[in-house]
Formats: C-alpha cells, sequence, structure tokens
C-alpha cells in the first residue's frame, strides 16, 4: 500500500498543493514552519478522519476559506481509490470514493492504513492511562474500520455523561 498523490485546497497553510509520490519511503525536507506537518497531518486525516494535533476539525481549513479538501490515491494490491474528503467545519464532512459519494464519511476509513508517532505521543508513556486508551482505541480502527462508529456512539455517550454528571 501507498499513497500515489495527495492533493490540499485551503488546508491549514496550504492554498492548494499537488504531490506526486512514490512508492517506498518519503522525506519532506526543509525549515521550520513550512507546512511539512500539515502534509503528515493530511494524510493521517485521510486515514482516521481526525487530527494528531487539534480536537475539532475548525484549525484544518485554512484562515478566510469555508472549507478544506483533501484528495489522495491510495494504490493497494495494483487498485487505485481516489479518496476525497471535504472539510466544512461546523457542518458535516462530506467523503467521495472514486468521485462517488458515500453516504458517510467514515465509510472510507481503513482504505489508507498509517502509523504517526508524534513529539506529543510521549504522554502515551509518561501521562495518564486516558492517553494509553485512546492510542489503543485508534488502533482498533485502524485495524477494524467498522468500529469507527462504535467508538463514535461510545465517545458521544461518554461526553453525555460528563455533561450530566
Amino acid at each position: 500500500m501507498h499513497v500515489a498523490h495527495l492533493a490540499l485546497t485551503d488546508f491549514r497553510s496550504y492554498d492548494a498543493v499537488d504531490l506526486g509520490l512514490e512508492p517506498g519511503v518519503t522525506a519532506f525536507v526543509g525549515p521550520n514552519g513550512q507546512g511539512k506537518t500539515n502534509l503528515v497531518e493530511a494524510l493521517g486525516y485521510v486515514a482516521s478522519h481526525s487530527s494528531h494535533r487539534v480536537a475539532t476539525d475548525g484549525p484544518l481549513v485554512r484562515q478566510g476559506a469555508a472549507r478544506a479538501i483533501v484528495r489522495s490515491v491510495v494504490v493497494r494490491d495494483d487498485r487505485r481509490a481516489l479518496i476525497e474528503l471535504e472539510i466544512t467545519p461546523g457542518r458535516a464532512n462530506r467523503a467521495r470514493l472514486n468521485r462517488s459519494p458515500v453516504s458517510r464519511p467514515r465509510d472510507v476509513v481503513g482504505m489508507l492504513r498509517t502509523v504517526l508517532f508524534a513529539p506529543e505521543d510521549l504522554a502515551m508513556v509518561k501521562g495518564d492511562p486516558g492517553e494509553r486508551r485512546r492510542y489503543l482505541d485508534d488502533l482498533l480502527v485502524a485495524r477494524a474500520p467498522r468500529f469507527a462508529g462504535v467508538r463514535a456512539d461510545y465517545d458521544r455517550v461518554l461526553k453525555q455523561r460528563g455533561a450530566l454528571l
């Protein structure tokens, strides 16, 4: 499995970017603040529909833009899949697979599988058990995408419980 193409429109600091990628190791190199982490974050968003940096989708949309679009071509077993995600803060996000709309954006979770280790992940080792549980939940959804809905329902119930308490 590899990502053959990544295109971003109004995602984080990018007005527009269009990258062709080859199989194997890819390194994004450049000075600080140039958007290298934004590219990695976009790939992670395609894989999991969440960011490793922020809790909500709002900051993913470039300031002043109404929505962000992430397009990725994923090659798996010599089959290409075009995954398009439209991120609109305050509204439901939309997804397309091979240019056809899908009923729920989470239906494309698992088309791309990634593993990300970032400096903030050290909290997993040093911090609260909640960080370790969150990481295990992320792994479960990556391995078995059908659990994405179960996890979303569970998170919603936890928020309701917290609000009631």
